[in-house]
Formats: structure tokens, sequence, C-alpha cells
């Protein structure tokens, strides 16, 4: 099933506020006919791939594309085509093109090969820098298609090429390159500093180092090797991050989606590789652990228990997991969970964020 991405970035405060007059003269769904024009003309055709329920996408119709200063750029030296990505010619652009989230935004020339890229809603002066970046031959979009191309494989490239890849939001082929060039490095290389953003927390996470990856287990697996390389509070953080992120998506329901059932030994996996670490709230986490594996065995009074028991102990991180709890609650079968006001009530006793503080008030039964 495809999961497609809508960019929320919507930077309304940098739109412009006074009245404009002109807009971008779009031909719609007419890709093809904007193709041909392009021959005739020798212009670049700019492609808006959007859909009917994207926000951002009509955000972008109703600010950006309305500037007069962007308008008459457009309409002088581009042919512009707004695609619906979900009928007509999108579709085929869609596959075409990998789009992997709205709004995309194409610059093609007049056989329809990609001269340039670029993702998300943006304020006018954002997306003409970037419309006349792309607009160069030499842009870096297309080097670097044509450079992988040519067959350059080298690891500075590639690394750079896999983030340039997930920031167009070609995902399949951006995890792709990711995983041979993964399997391409030697120990060593993996855990040095400049590889680290196939582990790390940032923008990539979800793709290359959520908790069902290879580069995760790999990373629990030789967390001394990534201290010495990276330090011992950046990979302590990311790996404490990620165990707390095991247990909120296991009693979310997250966890255990298609394809990842219920595994008792991953659990014990989990633990076995928490033992070795230096973490210092690593009891803590193990018990998380085990309140992961309750969820996954769907023992409400277990998950229950050991919060109960022990969340008054936990620190203001872990505390945050009785935000995924109350989820957990509230799935499923409706059935009483027992010692619900207990957890809540030590909350309120030990908790000083104001935010979990007002959730456990509000999850007080009489």
């Amino acid at each position: 099933m495809r999961i497609l991405h809508c960019f929320i970035l919507l930077l309304l405060a940098s739109f412009p506020t006074r009245a404009q007059n002109r807009e971008i003269a779009f031909q719609k769904d007419a890709l093809s006919a904007a193709l041909q024009e392009g021959k005739t003309t020798g212009k670049t055709v700019f492609v808006d791939c959007y859909t009917q329920w994207c926000g951002p996408c009509k955000a972008m119709a109703a600010t950006v594309f309305k500037t007069d200063s962007v308008a008459d750029f457009f309409n002088a030296h581009l042919i512009s085509v707004s695609l619906d990505m979900e009928q007509g010619e999108g579709l085929a652009a869609m596959k075409k093109y990998k789009i992997g989230a709205f709004p995309s935004f194409l610059l093609l020339n007049v056989n329809g090969d990609i001269l340039y890229k670029f993702v998300g809603a943006m304020s006018a002066n954002e997306f003409m820098e970037k419309i006349r970046a792309g607009l160069q031959p030499d842009n870096k979009i297309a080097v670097m298609n044509r450079q992988y191309a040519e067959g350059n494989r080298q690891d500075s490239f590639i690394s750079n090429y896999i983030r340039t890849k997930l920031e167009m939001m070609e995902i399949t082929e951006g995890k792709q390159l990711a995983k041979e060039y993964f399997h391409h490095l030697s120990d060593k290389q993996r855990t040095a500093a400049s590889n680290w953003f196939l582990f790390a927390e940032n923008r990539y996470r979800l793709y290359l180092s959520d908790v069902h990856s290879e580069n995760f287990a790999y990373l629990c697996a030789n967390w001394r090797a990534f201290v010495k390389e990276n330090g011992k509070a950046v990979v302590e953080n990311r790996l404490g991050d990620m165990y707390r992120k095991i247990a909120a998506y296991a009693l979310e329901g997250f966890y255990f989606k298609k394809g990842y059932p219920y595994n008792k030994a991953e659990f014990d996996t989990h633990r076995r590789e928490l033992m070795t670490t230096d973490l210092p709230d690593k009891d803590q986490l193990l018990l998380l652990m085990d309140i992961a594996q309750a969820a996954g065995e769907e023992d409400k009074l277990k998950v229950s228990n050991l919060l109960a028991d022990h969340i008054d102990h936990f620190s203001p991180q872990n505390q945050r997991i009785a935000y995924s709890f109350w989820t957990f609650c509230n799935a499923g079968t409706k059935i009483p969970i027992p010692r619900l006001n207990e957890i809540s009530e030590k909350i309120l006793q030990t908790s000083q964020d104001h935010f979990l503080t007002g959730m456990a008030k509000s999850m007080i039964r009489n």
C-alpha cells in the first residue's frame, strides 16, 4: 500500500499579504500537450503535482501561485501544468517521477526528463529560489542524477545522493540506495561519524533507522563502536529514544503492524542488548520493554500493574509513556483498566509536566 506523505511546511507568515492581481497560467491536467508546446517554444515545463485533499497544495495555489512576481516570471519563461496525481495523466506521472509527497514540483525538459525536483509548501521567496536554482543546467539534482547514471559510486557521493533522494521523497529509491550502501561498508566505516546519518535522530530516521530497521538493530548490537566514533551522549540519547519509541509504538498499536507480528524473542533481544549498555535509566527502559511485551500479548492487566508499580519512579522522559498507555486503554475492548486512577494520581504527585498532569487529571474516573 502506498504511503503518501503530505508536507505541512506552511510558512504562512512570510506569504504576501498585499493585493495580488495575477496568477500562474496553468494548463490543467495536460502534461502531454505542455511537453509538445515545449518542443515548439523551447521552454521548460513546470509541473505542480497535487491532490484534491492536500491542504498545503491548496495553500500554495491560493498564495504563492497568485503572487504577482511569481506569476510574471512563470508566465514569461515556463509552460506550467497543474497535474492531479490521482487521475488522468497524473497516475502515470506519479509513477514515472516517483512522487511520494504532496505538493511536489517538477521542472522537465521537452522530452519529459527531470531537470529538477523539490517538495513541500513554502514561501514565495523560497519557491522562486528553488525554481531559479533548478533552471541552471548544473543544478544539484541534474548533476547528481547524471553522475549516478555514469557510474559514480564513491562513498561521499552516495551518502549525499541517499539524502537527496529522501529529501525529494523518493522513499523507495532512497531506502534501496541506503541498504546497498550499508552492506557495502565495512564495520569500521559503518560506525564512522560520516555515516552516523544512517542511524541518527534526523529527518531521515523514519526511512533509515526506525524500530524495525536493520540499521537500528546494528546500532543496538554495536553501540560501543559507535560511542568511540560519535560520542557517548549522542549514541546513548539515540538508544534511549529508540527504546522509548518501541514501548510507545507497542502500546499505540504501531509496532505490531503487518509483517511484524508479536514475537517474544524480539523483546528478549532488546532486553539482552539493553543490559550491555551504560544508559543511566537502563532499569526503567528494561521495564518499558516488559510493558511493550505485555502490550504485544494484549495483557492490559500486566501493562497496568507494571506502570502503577513503577511510574512514580520514572524520569520525566520515561513518564511520558503514560500518553501511549492511555491510547492503549482506549483501544479495542472496553474492559475496565485496573489501577488506572492510581497511575494518574502517581503522575500528579511526581510530574512537573503541565501537559502530562493535565491529561492525568482528565483520565481519573470516579
